[in-house]
């Protein structure tokens, strides 16, 4: 496996979309270099395809990732024993600098990607297209970078010594040979803002949903202002976010990739590379019959009512070959027709925005607002939908509920969790069948304590192995 050292090598144009990292060895370094690419306007519509096959690198958008571990980890689904026991190991929180999520891999590829399309920017002639496609770049960059303080970081939030503590890694540089060591937090989230607010007065307002663009910077924007506490720029970004939420009627398309409505930004598996089976993650079918890698907790499962379109959308019945009943995961089974779980990665949708917006006006003491926005998301997931009308610890736990509901499978939970302090708490007694019977999750991985070491991912040690001054977390 490659390392951060080396990733940078990989040029944008190495055309070589797939999603195993061994294939990229494959790349022609040799014929490509700055000096002959990033000329164009066509050089850099290639580099911006090689930015979305970045993010589709097995471990961050691919399978075994980003959008599917965060709920492994969490409290969210639990493993089925008729399964291959797959990430059986971050599941029960035994995770470690040998035996590590190496999302570093994917996040810097796309970041080594955009920094040559930055660095070379003014190789094209000034105007919108060359505003566009630097804007693209310095977004990319800035969710990947994003997406790591996720994993390997605190969260500004979640503790009051968060924002001193080890941050990332944040590499500008073109140099394959550059070794950076760690910003604080408070450091990186500066610098992923910056970013985001520099493509925001860059990045073109007509790019299409499979690219980046401008409703999905002010959606990113405001994920990151959540999570950095800036409740009332959260907000600012969010209201700019003008894509309705997806409709009860249209939500089921979605997740079979009939329908774009509610989505701000996603990797389409057929503009850059196909047959990224996400939903494998989750289970397998064969013959009619389910093979269950990791099911719903029957606690969240029993929390969707008969009423919610997440319920059939998210979830389904499924048997094994022994007759056994699960409930099974629905959203990434793949598009229509198909049960192979190759589907389209969601990175954000108008739905999470609400949520956000709604999370911030609540902690800027603005119930009314929050109560509207969160009524926002649920007119169009409930039907016969009547609110609420929560104030209060109701409100906020309500907001936290939906947003549970709402973005399961997409890279949330764990997150979540980690950012509000709480702990991870699992059934001591529920088991994977459908009827809570089963096999409950051992004893020793049911609680992940609050201010537990475990929010952090530790560094993989194949990364220290190159560059020792690359810091370890704490507690590894």
């Amino acid at each position: 496996m490659k390392n951060i050292k080396n990733i940078i090598l990989i040029l944008t144009a190495t055309l070589m979309f797939s999603s195993c990292e061994d294939d990229l060895n494959l790349a022609p370094h040799n014929s490509l270099t700055p000096d002959s690419f990033y000329k164009t306007l066509e050089d850099y519509k290639l580099a911006n395809e090689g930015l979305y096959a970045g993010f589709f690198t097995s471990n961050y958008y691919g399978n075994n990732g980003i959008l599917s571990r965060p709920d492994i980890v969490s409290d969210n689904v639990i493993l089925a024993q008729k399964g291959r026991k797959s990430n059986q190991s971050f599941h029960e929180w035994r995770y470690s600098p040998n035996l590590s999520w190496n999302m570093l891999y994917g996040a810097y590829v796309v970041n080594g990607r955009a920094n040559y399309m930055v660095d070379n920017i003014n190789n094209l002639v000034a105007g919108p297209e060359r505003d566009n496609y630097l804007g693209m770049a310095k977004a990319s960059r800035a969710l990947a970078m994003f997406d790591l303080l996720r994993v390997y970081s605190k969260i500004p939030t979640q503790s009051s010594d968060a924002n001193a503590s080890l941050g990332i890694s944040i590499n500008t540089d073109t140099n394959p040979n550059a070794q950076v060591t760690r910003s604080t937090v408070a450091d990186s989230y500066a610098w992923v803002i910056d970013q985001l607010e520099s493509a925001k007065t860059l990045i073109s307002s007509t790019n299409d949903v499979d690219e980046m663009n401008l409703e999905a910077v002010n959606g990113i924007l405001s994920r990151v202002y959540l999570y950095n506490g800036d409740y009332q720029k959260c907000i600012d970004a969010a209201n700019e976010v003008t894509t309705p939420i997806a409709s009860v009627s249209d939500f089921p398309n979605v997740w079979n990739d009939s329908s774009v409505e509610g989505v701000l930004f996603k990797i389409n598996q057929d503009r850059v590379q196909d047959n990224i089976s996400l939903g494998t993650d989750w289970s397998q079918s064969v013959s009619g019959n389910v093979i269950p890698e990791y099911v719903l907790s029957f606690e969240l499962s029993n929390l969707y009512q008969a009423n919610d379109v997440r319920k059939t959308s998210y979830s389904f019945l499924g048997t094994d070959s022994d007759g056994n009943t699960y409930n099974a995961i629905f959203k990434m089974f793949g598009e229509t027709g198909q049960n192979n779980g190759v589907v389209d990665a969601k990175v954000i949708r108008s739905a999470e925005v609400y949520l956000n917006k709604a999370e911030a006006y609540f902690m800027n003491s603005d119930e009314a607002n929050a109560l509207i926005a969160l009524d926002m998301v649920r007119q169009n997931r409930y039907t016969g939908f009547v609110s609420g009308n929560e104030t209060g610890s109701a409100l906020i736990d309500a907001i936290k509920l939906e947003r549970r509901l709402e973005l399961f499978a997409e890279g949330h939970r764990f997150f979540d969790l980690k950012r509000w302090g709480n702990s991870v708490s699992r059934s001591t007694t529920d088991g994977e069948f459908s009827d809570g019977t089963g096999t409950p999750v051992p004893a020793a991985f049911t609680n992940m304590a609050s201010g537990s070491h475990l929010f952090q991912f530790p560094i993989p040690q194949s990364e220290r192995d190159v560059f020792p001054g690359l810091e370890q977390n704490p507690g590894y």
